[in-house]
């Protein structure tokens, strides 16, 4: 489709603004018009105004209204009532056709746009009367604030990933505005505020403020930011460096606070507090749901060879609580970095960006197994619920089942008039057979071929025990996979028809598992090529449960090779926001790079691969594309240093490892690939 560019450029007092930091507004010469009430009506006006480019409609519509009631006609109702809003005679905005829908934006100002457009220019470059024009709109609120859609995850991932992007470009301006404006305290201190608010963490930017508020003689907030500053970092060298902020401005504006009735002394200041430290609020509203981290139950059994047993419950209850598809859970693989750590909740909390936490312990003697446990609020550290359970082993599932309705019920309880139906699940009736599927997973995660071996011999085992559990064939695809991915770099021939088969058996048998679509999904893309059935496998597998972070990874690699890169964005930014453990990190930041490297945004993509290389430098596929995207950025020479490492690791990257396990839906992404790599010197064997 060919998007008109407009006849009548639009400027001056008529311009047309659009503001989508702190919900959605539209505006003409300043005054807002009326929308749509329609949520999702103003939810695709924003999709499509910063997306900025052409939507195919069925894509629009699995992403807004995937119901059986006419969800083409809700997309046409949607799209009328806004060319009501932003077409004018002489400059249609809503460019439609049969096919596809975007957004015509010549003369128009959108925020997010002008944002990183600024940013982008060099923020240093830039006049200081642009960055003060600019942090008006951005101090409006969060992007699309108040605008949550709990039954569009597609959606919703795309801008719980693109609040992480703005977030970067909002620490910029403020960062150069403060930094700027420091010898004025009165224009500098909105942007430093600012600044910590959207970065807490950052020690010297809370340094800065505590300065810019003691010369403007806000002592009393300066204290505040003081208190809270040393509550959350909690490091020797951050406490120095608030300690000399304090100090130094305390030296350039000594004496009291207008009407502040006295200052209090720095050891006051310093003292603790029963305020609880304040949220981080970007983490916290990953998803738009309050988050949950199940941490490692300790085993009270006294036999070391137990610890297997409470990290099943954990596993199972993390796993149990992602079927109710409300609550974003954090991956294992985080919260189970606590294990035998004595941290705080609080602390806790804020690291993992988790409001609840859920813990306890496990005792288990002869036939009989002990419970308890406990719902904290991590804001407070204070605990919500507890409860212990004891009971026959043969009566676990009951009481698995009892304990996380008890606490889903407690850490939603707006949801008690909600839909309450879990994501149906056949409960596996063996016991045996569950210990031995609950054994596998830290097998697997560890990486290693002989324990992936190991595991592969406890599914069979549970198999046998029990043959029409579809989760355990899922498992079974799951270790499949793993192996299928440790082989690649030797041998590009071995692999996804390997767990092909498990993950059809996976999905005939629990058609209700997200495991099993996922994996059916990959094992179809890159065994069969067949890139439609491998995307609704992958979006089933989100829609069945959103939390999970393999569902969204798992997508956004189908999206990635079937040309679709820039949709594959959100899910894998969406997928890290989930799982940021260092494992997962690499592999996503990799797969990140490939799709920044695809749309042409080559400097992200090459931070990115950075990252990922960061992260692991034992990953091939982040030096694979890291080397790609230096080579299309033009930086030969550190190109050329990339794929030297690379071929250092993996002496097998050829053409037919690339075609085998690159497997582009369309020639342009293959060539933009191969380019890169042959601006680094790389020569097809």
């Amino acid at each position: 489709m060919t998007i008109p560019g407009g006849e009548r450029p639009l400027a001056g007092p008529e311009m047309l603004t659009f503001r989508f930091f702190g919900g959605v507004e539209v505006a003409r010469a300043g005054v807002p018009l009326r929308l749509p009430q329609s949520r999702k009506t103003r939810a695709l006006l924003a999709y499509l105004a910063v997306t900025g480019r052409a939507h195919r409609r069925d894509r629009l519509v699995s992403m807004f209204w995937d119901i059986p009631n006419d969800p083409r006609g809700a997309l046409r109702w949607s799209l009328s009532k806004l060319r009501e809003v932003v077409d004018e005679s002489e400059a249609r905005r809503i460019v439609a056709d049969r096919e596809s829908v975007a957004f015509e934006p010549a003369g128009a100002e959108i925020d997010v746009l002008a944002l990183r457009d600024l940013v982008d220019r060099d923020v240093g470059e830039v006049a200081t009367h642009e960055l003060e024009a600019m942090a008006p709109p951005v101090l409006r609120g969060e992007f699309l604030e108040g605008l949550e859609l709990e039954d569009c995850p597609s959606f919703q991932a795309w801008s719980v990933a693109l609040q992480e992007e703005l977030r970067s470009y909002k620490l910029r301006l403020f960062a150069e505005l403060s930094r700027r404006l420091s010898a004025d305290p009165a224009r500098a201190l909105p942007y430093a505020r600012a600044l910590v608010d959207v970065d807490p963490y950052d020690a010297a930017a809370r340094a800065n403020l505590i300065r810019l508020l003691l010369a403007a003689r806000h002592r009393r907030e300066a204290e505040e930011y003081l208190r809270a500053g040393l509550r959350l970092l909690d490091d020797a060298e951050a406490e120095a460096q608030l300690q000399s902020a304090w100090d130094e401005g305390e030296q350039l504006a000594p004496g009291d606070e207008e009407g502040d009735g006295g200052g209090e002394p720095i050891e006051a200041a310093l003292a603790p507090t029963d305020a609880a430290p304040r949220r981080d609020q970007d983490t916290a509203k990953m998803l738009n749901h309050p988050v949950v981290a199940v941490l490692p139950f300790e085993n009270l059994s006294g036999d070391a060879e137990q610890d297997y047993f409470a990290d099943a419950i954990t596993d199972d209850l993390i796993t149990t609580l992602y079927q109710w598809r409300w609550i974003p859970v954090i991956a294992r693989n985080s919260s189970f970095t606590y294990k035998q750590r004595k941290v705080d909740a609080v602390t806790i909390g804020q690291e993992l960006g988790a409001r609840y936490l859920v813990e306890g312990s496990v005792r288990r003697a002869g036939g009989r197994v002990r419970v308890t446990a406990q719902l904290i609020d991590s804001e407070s550290g204070h605990q919500i619920w507890a409860q212990r359970y004891e009971s026959a082993l043969d009566d676990l599932f009951a009481m698995q089942d009892d304990l996380t309705a008890q606490i889903v019920a407690h850490v939603e309880p707006e949801l008690a008039n909600a839909e309450r139906a879990r994501a149906a699940r056949k409960p596996q009736q063996n016991l045996e057979a569950w210990e031995l599927n609950l054994r596998v997973f830290p097998l697997v995660r560890s990486g290693r071929s002989e324990d992936l071996e190991l595991a592969l011999q406890l599914v069979d085992k549970s198999l046998r025990l029990e043959p029409n559990a579809g989760r355990t064939y899922a498992i079974r695809a799951l270790c499949l996979y793993q192996r299928a991915l440790l082989a690649w770099s030797r041998d590009s021939s071995l692999g996804p028809r390997d767990f092909l088969a498990d993950a059809r058996a996976a999905v005939e048998l629990e058609d209700s598992h997200w495991l099993g679509h996922g994996l059916l999904g990959m094992a179809l893309l890159w065994a069969e090529r067949d890139y439609e059935t491998a995307a609704s496998e992958m979006q089933r597998a989100v829609d069945l449960n959103p939390s999970a972070a393999l569902a969204h990874q798992f997508l956004g690699c189908v999206l990635n090779y079937d040309g679709h890169p820039a949709d594959a964005i959100p899910h894998l930014q969406a997928a890290l926001r989930l799982n940021p453990h260092r494992n997962a990190a690499t592999l996503l930041s990799a797969d990140l790079a490939l799709a920044r490297l695809l749309t042409g945004e080559h400097e992200q993509a090459v931070a990115d691969a950075r990252r990922a290389v960061a992260e692991f430098s034992g990953d091939v596929r982040a030096w694979q594309r890291l080397a790609a995207a230096l080579g299309l950025q033009g930086q030969r020479a550190e190109a050329r240093a990339a794929l030297g490492e690379l071929l250092k690791r993996q002496r097998t990257f050829t053409m037919d490892y690339i075609l085998a396990t690159y497997p582009f839906r369309y020639r342009r992404d293959l060539d933009t690939f191969l380019a890169g790599l042959r601006n680094a010197g790389w020569h097809p064997q």
